[in-house]
């Protein structure tokens, strides 16, 4: 059994970094294939990724397919496995994405992406990915709404320190929290 488990969390990992390689490439064939290979968590990963490089690329239409595609993986998956931190956080992070997209859903994402960071923490106050996607929320949130630089450094400095002890099966992030 423990041989099993560890061999899906690297089958997991290393799938995971295919995704982050063709995704830094913006290889949007590669990250197509791999979302269409995958399922759960590794699927909504790779359309976050895929969509992302659909709108570098000009692609908005098919970057909110693509998005679509990650919400409704993730809240499949959310409910599902309800104590999956990971999955929280990157829905949290898909739905920011969403409202970056399309700022006139903020009303509608915006709570839903603090309710899922928020659970994400409290299933895991040690995940490096909650605290950058924290720190992306409240520097993208205006301070109206709660939003606020300082926060977002914060945010974004604890998560750079627990990049350093992340042994996690899911690991993905950590340049970003530095380019943050």
């Amino acid at each position: 059994l423990l041989l099993a488990t560890t061999l899906s969390v690297q089958a997991n990992q290393t799938t995971i970094n295919s995704i982050e390689q063709a995704a830094m490439t913006l290889n949007s064939t590669e990250l197509a294939s791999l979302a269409n290979e995958n399922s759960g968590y590794e699927q909504a990963l790779a359309n976050y990724r895929l969509s992302i490089t659909q709108n570098l690329q000009g692609l908005s239409a098919q970057a909110n397919t693509r998005l679509d595609l990650a919400i409704k993986a993730l809240e499949t998956l959310t409910k599902q496995q309800p104590t999956d931190d990971e999955a929280w956080v990157l829905l949290a992070q898909v739905y920011g994405l969403k409202i970056a997209y399309q700022p006139m859903q903020a009303m509608l994402f915006g709570p839903k992406a603090e309710q899922a960071i928020n659970q994400g923490l409290a299933l895991n106050n040690e995940n490096p990915r909650a605290y950058l996607v924290k720190g992306i929320s409240a520097f993208n949130t205006p301070s109206l709404f709660g939003g606020s630089k300082s926060a977002a450094l914060k945010a974004l400095n604890r998560s750079i320190a627990l990049y350093s002890q992340d042994a996690s099966s899911t690991t993905w992030g950590n340049a970003e929290a530095y380019i943050w």
